[in-house]
């Protein structure tokens, strides 16, 4: 069984400058939420297949994330999980409003019999968590 989860937020700024604070890893210590905080070494930008660590809505352990899609301006994504088990993928959708604003939009899918049997816990959770996200995002990007 499979769910998503999704949240979306107007920020006035110009599509590639949203994208580009997202893709630029190093920085998101000083600017993701305390929900879904980096760990570790960073990446520097993003890129497909880069891997980072990141401890999310307080779990006692840190989670390895996989970048799966790098798309300038356009979209962003990660994945990460135990495939067969609990597996998401949280893809990142620019998408511009004019040229000096972008809707971007949180988009989390999540899959597999624990990723079900936890749903009740997860999607508000994950709900939360890419609203925060966004919000930080939007701040981090303005000038």
């Amino acid at each position: 069984m499979a769910y998503v989860v999704r949240a979306s937020q107007l920020i006035p700024v110009p599509p590639l400058a949203a994208f580009d604070r997202l893709a630029d890893h190093d920085s998101w210590r000083r600017w993701m939420p305390a929900s879904f905080r980096p760990v570790g070494e960073t990446v520097g930008r993003l890129a497909e297949g880069a891997r980072f660590r990141v401890r999310i809505l307080g779990l006692p352990f840190a989670v390895t994330c996989k970048v799966s899609v790098v798309r300038s301006p356009a979209e962003i994504a990660w994945c990460g999980g135990m495939k067969g088990g609990l597996w998401a993928e949280h893809r990142f959708l620019f998408e511009p409003r004019g040229e000096a604003s972008v809707e971007v939009h949180s988009v989390e899918a999540w899959v597999g019999p624990i990723a079900a049997l936890l749903r009740p816990g997860i999607e508000p959770g994950a709900r939360r968590v890419g609203r925060q996200q966004l919000e930080a995002l939007a701040a981090a990007a303005s000038p």
